[in-house]
């Protein structure tokens, strides 16, 4: 199974949770200084995706990096170029007559 990549937006709705808890404000009034809607926060701290900018306004108002949640795929082991390249030709020779 090929795994792919993905976003840890659990971690980043624990974040915002605590945050928007702290702030005290209520999600609408903190929604609308962010940029997005009170349904995005709901989401996001609920660990459910939104889109990539929606993301990234969140993230500014945290004062984090997006990138801080990115989970990459996993490294393809690289073969060594003895593996890469067997030293048989697939290529006829061809004799040449002097």
């Amino acid at each position: 199974m090929v795994k792919l990549a993905a976003y840890d937006y659990r971690e980043l709705g624990k974040l915002l949770r605590a945050k928007l808890n702290e702030d005290g404000r209520g999600w609408r009034v903190c929604a609308g200084a962010i940029g997005v809607s009170a349904s995005d926060l709901s989401r996001i701290c609920n660990g459910q995706s939104v889109s990539a900018p929606k993301v990234i306004a969140v993230c500014d108002w945290l004062r984090l990096s997006f990138r801080a949640f990115y989970l990459p795929p996993p490294a393809e082991p690289r073969p060594e170029i003895a593996e890469m390249f067997h030293g048989k030709s697939t290529e006829t020779e061809r004799s040449v007559d002097v």
